[in-house]
């Protein structure tokens, strides 16, 4: 082989070598893009141990085989196949009105010609029934009851409590003030109050972490509603043997920004009318979750949520759905001064520990403000 012709051979084989490796570096750093036939993959469990407040967390890895041609080998890398989630935080306040059906609050006198009277006096009906039909017709809205019952001297009405329903006989009372007959009952067909939002995701909304209930103490089924936004305009400081509460205000004459379509003993849940927006979190579960600090999000003046520190007492070993997750205890002063603690209203104050969402306040315990209940961030699902 003469000169020429050998350093054309060189000159040929450091080409080939050059675009190999350039070939090599390009696919290692566009491993998340490639979709073809030269690769090769293996999976496997990776125990990737990150030394944060000695917190493990065990994440899946894939180990990745580059050949070219597919068949010469030419390098591998890992990628993580369980990307970190991210959605939008909570901590401000949102005003709650849940359709109920026609809920009964008390039973009244109806002033007519022979004195006061009330119609259902006698009758086990209690505040907290729902008022279901009045002859057979289901009834949506108290404005009805008036056009079923004018023309009639007895009607039936069908009663609601825990599921069971009765049905009752009575003889409406004529008002001798409005000249209108009227069963003697006080209603109303929604139930409303404050609460925390928790997180957002895309259109969906998570809240309170607990359900709400009714007069008596029973949870209250949702038949719709609505959530808007409040404005807490002040508080009543938690003391021992007493809980306090954030006093806020809403309308429901104006614009709600989500629909609600569950109430369960885990939250309350809904769609949003928009695509949410916000600062964003990791999602965090409840192996993130460990005793030691950790921050809630949540407002005790106007609608900007601020951030309080906690510590975590304890955190539950919970492998199914499960209430009172992790036990609380404020250790931020400005929240000790101001409202003592923990008070009704901070329900769905999101928890946040190592820069991730994991959970939600819930409860309060009443002999000792500063404490109180979480609920892991696994648990609130519809």
């Amino acid at each position: 082989m003469n000169v020429n012709l050998k350093k054309k051979f060189c000159i040929l084989t450091l080409i080939i070598l050059i675009i190999l490796s350039a070939v090599t570096l390009y696919t290692v750093n566009q491993v998340s893009e490639i979709n073809g036939q030269v690769l090769s993959v293996n999976s496997y469990k990776h125990s990737d141990i990150q030394l944060n407040s000695a917190l493990q967390c065990e994440k899946t890895k894939e180990t990745v085989n580059f050949k070219l041609f597919g068949f010469i080998p030419i390098g591998k890398t890992q990628i993580d196949t369980n990307p970190e989630k991210y959605v939008i935080l909570g901590g401000n306040p949102i005003g709650i009105a849940i359709k109920t059906g026609l809920y009964i609050t008390s039973k009244v006198s109806v002033v007519t010609k022979d004195g006061a009277v009330c119609p259902v006096d006698g009758l086990d009906i209690h505040s907290g029934d729902i008022l279901l039909s009045i002859d057979g017709v289901k009834l949506e809205s108290v404005t009805q009851i008036s056009g079923l019952i004018q023309e009639k001297e007895e009607v039936e009405i069908s009663i609601m409590r825990r599921g069971e329903t009765e049905n009752y006989s009575i003889s409406p009372a004529l008002d001798i003030l409005t000249g209108k007959k009227k069963l003697g009952l006080l209603l109303q067909d929604q139930i409303e109050g404050i609460g925390t939002m928790t997180y957002m995701d895309g259109n969906k909304f998570y809240a309170l972490g607990h359900a709400i209930k009714d007069m008596n103490g029973e949870d209250i089924v949702a038949n719709g509603g609505n959530i808007y936004n409040a404005n807490i305009v002040g508080f009543v400081r938690g003391q021992k043997g007493k809980a306090g509460e954030l006093n806020g205000s809403f309308s429901t004459l104006g614009n709600s920004f989500g629909n609600i379509t569950a109430n369960n003993i885990y939250g309350l849940y809904g769609d949003l009318n928009k695509k949410s927006s916000g600062e964003k979190i990791i999602l965090g579960s409840k192996n993130d979750v460990q005793p030691g600090t950790a921050y809630i999000y949540t407002t005790i003046d106007g609608i900007v949520p601020q951030k309080y520190e906690i510590q975590i007492i304890k955190a539950n070993n919970q492998n199914s759905p499960s209430e009172k997750s992790m036990v609380l205890r404020i250790t931020d002063k400005r929240l000790l001064e101001t409202t003592g603690g923990i008070v009704q209203g901070m329900s769905g104050s999101p928890i946040i520990q190592n820069g991730k969402l994991i959970g939600a306040v819930t409860h309060v315990f009443v002999s000792d403000p500063t404490k109180g209940y979480g609920i892991y961030v696994d648990w609130m699902k519809p």
